[in-house]
């Protein structure tokens, strides 16, 4: 739930806008949200949607916890649009994931969500994403951060790619640990029963998140490894 402060810090943000046609579209939307059909309720949720304003973000962001999957997820996809208020909808998302962590795909959802804000704020939320214990649930936080785009996750993913590799080699219960590259930290990989095929369904998405990031074409912790190496010190970002 947000609180007053932050509230109001979403009003300020969209002052000038037209306030009197969004409190419009907000009492056609209290009604429309009543319905009995969760597929109403969704098409209640794509029409606010389009209104890209704080009050609207608000009455969005309460349904990430409290209504159907589907209704989530729609409120999600709206407020992945809102990017004249973007570290603001960054915020609701992460804010809800709390709320949806026994639902892998409400939860994907929002990482997915966070990736299409692009906002480098969400960077933290979407790395620790990579150990989701829910294969389609991590693999969204890695697709999320290429599309984040931002060079600071390039180490991060070469070395997580470095773990999948050693990972997807294994036989049983593995734990895992690999440097990042430059040194200084180190990431852990968690064991669990079919780490091999966890490891070898994530693999393609890192490959796919560095290659957005670099617009490079390299498939291994060695190759990856190597390029970065050489160009490290004079990369910058595509977009």
């Amino acid at each position: 739930m947000m609180t007053a402060v932050f509230v109001l810090g979403l009003a300020a943000a969209c002052g000038g806008q037209d306030d009197k046609a969004v409190d419009e579209a907000l009492e056609a939307f209290k009604t429309a949200i009543k319905s009995p059909s969760e597929a109403d309720r969704v098409t209640a949720v794509n029409e606010l949607s389009k209104v890209h304003h704080a009050k609207a973000l608000q009455r969005l962001s309460a349904l990430l916890v409290t209504d159907g999957p589907t209704v989530r997820i729609a409120a999600a996809r709206g407020i992945s649009g809102f990017a004249e208020l973007k570290k603001q909808s960054s915020h609701v998302l992460i804010a809800a994931m709390g709320g949806n962590t026994k639902d892998a795909t409400v939860l994907a959802a929002l990482y997915e969500c966070l990736g299409k804000l692009d906002d480098d704020s969400s960077l933290p939320t979407l790395h620790r994403g990579f150990e989701e214990k829910e294969v389609s649930v991590a693999k969204a936080a890695i697709l999320a951060t290429g599309q984040v785009g931002s060079p600071s996750s390039i180490d991060l993913l070469i070395a997580f790619l470095g773990k999948l590799e050693k990972l997807s080699k294994s036989t049983g219960s593995v734990d895992y640990t690999a440097p990042v590259p430059g040194g200084g930290s180190s990431v852990t990989v968690r064991s669990e029963e079919n780490a091999a095929k966890r490891a070898q369904d994530l693999i393609p998405a890192v490959n796919k998140a560095l290659n957005e990031i670099t617009r490079e074409s390299n498939g291994s912790f060695e190759t990856w490894s190597a390029w970065w190496a050489k160009n490290k010190g004079t990369f910058k970002p595509v977009k």
